[in-house]
């Protein structure tokens, strides 16, 4: 059995974290700001108030998000008994930011803008020196046999998506290790879940590019309690998908978000619905005594949370009606 005494002080002080987190009231406040402006200045009553003073313009917002983000991290690690659950989520981080470096490098699509500093585990100007030597020897062995494959074939068909699909591949590879590794159920109930529902929609996005099945084999991320390549063919009317699914854990997402995607052509729905599930499922952390499932609960909870202020800001800056700008939020953890 697992010492989970070990982790007293850390859901001590994630639930006293918790409490800081916004709820639905300040959420629904933001939305319906006359402004941009006005839905920044409600974030001046939470922990995102520090932040409101640097930024020049409402424009800005992602300096402030990124901020809050490297601290979230920050405090984690310092708070967590096992460091290496917090690098398991920093992982993405990691990923992210070579396939950012990789494409400006390989594909000149330079975003210096959408780079991840000091989140991560690997430093980024390791990842920064690896892609522009072309010299990959001191990253994770996944992650170092991805990056190598890739500069290969980019070399040969200079094709964003061959990005994405090695590199994804690899990263969830590297997280089933260490998700096996903390031997959590909970954990493991987590990423099994996201796993099968970023298939589905990867199955969704392959059916409309009218991609073959060699294609979607390739896309497909191994680990997942449903087997996509098994369950439906490409050719099939979508309805089977919700059919066969039906008496999954999944059947309210993939019934409302196909049906949604049928009528409007956009995945908008079915990814708002597949965040509810996970963070439905996030939410049994709250009712843990001792362990690390409110470690993990808080994380998910924040990374949400940053996620919606993103949303509502880009709907207000795009000054889209509200209820479009609603029905995009995602539901909340506390």
């Amino acid at each position: 059995m697992p010492n989970n005494d070990r982790y007293a002080y850390a859901v001590g002080r994630i639930r006293a974290m918790e409490t800081r987190l916004l709820d639905r009231g300040k959420i629904d406040r933001m939305v319906e700001a006359r402004s941009a402006e006005e839905a920044l200045k409600v974030l001046g009553e939470s922990e995102y108030g520090e932040y409101l003073a640097d930024l020049g313009s409402v424009h800005q917002f992602e300096k402030m998000l990124d901020a809050e983000l490297r601290r979230i991290y920050l405090e984690l690690r310092k708070i967590s008994p096992v460091p290496e659950l917090i690098n398991l989520f920093a992982k993405k981080f990691d990923y992210h930011n070579l396939k950012v470096l990789i494409k400006a490098n390989k594909l000149a699509e330079k975003r210096d803008e959408l780079l991840v500093p000091e989140v991560g585990n690997i430093p980024l100007a390791e990842l920064i020196r690896a892609v522009a030597d072309d010299d990959y020897r001191n990253l994770p062995a996944l992650m170092r046999q991805a990056a190598e494959k890739l500069s290969e074939l980019l070399r040969l068909d200079p094709d964003p998506q061959l990005v994405g699909l090695l590199l994804d591949r690899a990263m969830y590879q590297e997280l089933e290790d260490a998700v096996d590794a903390q031997k959590s159920r909970f954990l493991k109930g987590y990423f099994t879940s996201l796993v099968d529902l970023l298939n589905i929609k990867t199955f969704l996005r392959v059916r409309r590019a009218n991609r073959p099945k060699d294609f979607l084999q390739q896309a497909l991320l191994p680990n997942g309690d449903v087997d996509m390549s098994k369950l439906v063919q490409l050719v099939e009317p979508l309805e089977v998908l919700v059919d066969r699914l039906m008496f999954s854990p999944y059947a309210q997402v993939v019934e409302e978000g196909v049906q949604t995607y049928q009528k409007t052509d956009t995945l908008t729905r079915y990814e708002k619905l597949a965040d509810d599930h996970l963070i439905k499922y996030a939410k049994q952390a709250k009712y843990v005594t001792f362990g690390p499932e409110p470690i993990i609960g808080y994380l998910l909870a924040k990374e949400s949370e940053i996620k919606m202020i993103r949303i509502i800001m880009v709907g207000k800056i795009n000054q889209l009606p509200t209820e479009e700008i609603k029905e995009r939020l995602r539901d909340v953890y506390v």
